[in-house]
């Protein structure tokens, strides 16, 4: 089997349910709806895969859906045409040599690929990566940064549809921040986890004192609470506070997960196959968590059912797996061309389809023969 063609198309009609969501990095999406980007690989015995690079992560990086597409087709695809779908490690290294850093859209195709042979061999993807580990995976829902009582009507009515873990953006005054965590833990009730996101906001001086002042209404993880380069003051503040602190923008590489870990930096890494090029490299960086003992989890990939997808495929095989993981924000987005994956009572079970397993209308999205 060889690859014989790459095509990857801007799908616009994604609405989002959460209107003026930001995070402290100031990223806000400017309209009520999103782009995603659907890559379709065919081979020369007929077969197809699907795969998507995720909105979100354009939006916080700067990168555009025009820079995609063309990264895609004309530098990307070049390097692949031609090579059995099976060979992914070749196939990345081809990848890679084309463009050093666009690990965003190589993960639409690694996720193509994914798709692709799990077809070929009639089995999910996750048993080309190991194979289910984990039957089901409790979800966590993310909230953005709104002001704190609708930040505590919005988790409110999250929870009352099911959902047992939220994950709260966070990162604008001392006050503001513990008013938002009181209000949605006074909302929600002692049952329900809750993780907090700075996005980088704070110094580790900054992020010490509005933990602790948190402490109270029991935290269970706090992500990236300082800037991405800042090791040792991320190693402080783990020191110096009670919940679990959890990398996620310093670690793209199985090469930073590895600094993370040496600095003493975290207890746990965020796996993102949008950042980290697909699922193919975010299992390295797992092992990288396996073999030093560190925590991990699968963290959001902002968009619709077939990257949510891709997450509980991924979710599903990873045997260190213990916290609740970010799978269901496919939930926050109306007009989806995919189907075939729901969350039921606050839990996402990978798909039993082959390849990433749901149902896509090609012609919808303009990616049919």
């Amino acid at each position: 089997m060889k690859i014989t063609r790459v095509r990857a198309v801007a799908y616009h009609k994604l609405q989002t349910t959460t209107p003026g969501w930001k995070i402290s990095l100031g990223a806000r999406r400017p309209h009520d709806t999103t782009s995603v980007i659907f890559v379709r690989v065919d081979t020369d015995e007929g077969l197809c895969g699907i795969g998507v690079s995720s909105p979100g992560l354009m939006v916080v990086s700067g990168e555009t859906e025009a820079y995609h597409l063309d990264l895609i087709k004309n530098v990307l695809a070049p390097a692949i045409v031609g090579a059995d779908p099976f060979e992914i490690e070749s196939i990345h290294l081809s990848l890679d040599a084309a463009a050093a850093k666009a690990e965003r859209a190589k993960a639409g195709i690694d996720l193509a690929l994914y798709d692709l042979m799990g077809k070929a061999l009639k089995v999910p993807a996750n048993k080309l990566i190991g194979g289910v580990v984990n039957g089901s995976v409790r979800v966590t829902r993310l909230m953005g940064l709104y002001e704190p009582k609708e930040m505590a009507e919005r988790t409110k009515a999250i929870v009352q549809q099911g959902y047992s873990a939220l994950k709260l953006k966070v990162g604008t005054t001392l006050e503001e921040d513990v008013e938002r965590v009181q209000r949605v833990r006074e909302a929600v009730g002692p049952g329900v986890i809750i993780t907090i996101d700075f996005n980088q906001a704070c110094t580790p001086k900054e992020a010490i004192e509005r933990i602790n002042k948190m402490e109270p209404f029991h935290l269970t993880l706090v992500e990236q609470p300082v800037r991405k380069e800042d090791f040792k003051g991320m190693a402080l503040v783990r020191r110096h506070v009670g919940p679990l602190i959890m990398a996620d923008e310093c670690v793209n590489t199985p090469a930073e997960a590895l600094r993370v870990i040496e600095s003493g930096a975290a207890d746990v890494i965020s796996l993102k196959f949008p950042k980290m090029g697909g699922l193919f490299k975010c299992r390295k960086v797992a092992a990288v968590c396996e073999a030093a003992d560190i925590q991990y989890l699968v963290g959001t990939a902002p968009g619709n059912r077939l990257s949510g997808a891709a997450n509980i495929h991924l979710a599903a095989s990873l045997k260190g797996l213990t916290l609740p993981c970010e799978l269901g924000e496919f939930e926050r987005y109306l007009n989806d061309p995919c189907s075939g994956l729901e969350i039921e009572n606050g839990y996402l079970k990978p798909p039993e389809k082959p390849g990433l397993g749901v149902e896509i209308d090609l012609a919808e999205i303009g990616l049919a023969d």
